[in-house]
C-alpha cells in the first residue's frame, strides 16, 4: 500500500513539473512586426512601406526577399530590434493575393 502511494505522489511531481510553463516563456522577446503596403520601390538596402523608409540588415532573408516586393503589395516585416530602436528589416513576408 505504501508503495502505491510514492508511486502516484511522484506521478503526480511528474506531471506538476510537466505541466508548468517554463521561466523563460516570460521573458522572452518578441521581434516587432509591421503590416503595410510598399509604396515604393524597393532600393539596395531600403524599403519603403507605408510612406515610411526602413533599413534592410544585409544578406539577411529580407534582403534576398527584396527583389520579388513590388509597389501595391501588401507585406509583414520583421523587425531585430525594439519598437522605438533604430532596428533593421530581417525578414519580409509577401500577403498571398496582394
Amino acid at each position: 500500500m505504501k508503495s502505491v502511494k510514492l508511486k502516484f505522489a511522484g506521478s503526480v511531481i511528474a506531471l506538476g513539473l510537466f505541466l508548468q510553463p517554463t521561466v523563460s516563456w516570460s521573458s522572452r522577446a518578441y521581434n516587432q512586426v509591421v503590416t503595410g503596403t510598399v509604396t515604393a520601390s524597393p532600393s539596395s538596402g531600403t524599403i519603403e512601406v507605408d510612406h515610411h523608409t526602413y533599413q534592410v540588415t544585409p544578406n539577411s532573408a529580407a534582403a534576398k526577399a527584396m527583389v520579388s516586393i513590388y509597389v501595391g503589395e501588401t507585406v509583414d516585416m520583421v523587425m531585430d530590434g525594439p519598437p522605438n530602436g533604430t532596428s533593421e528589416v530581417i525578414s519580409i513576408m509577401q500577403h498571398p493575393g496582394s
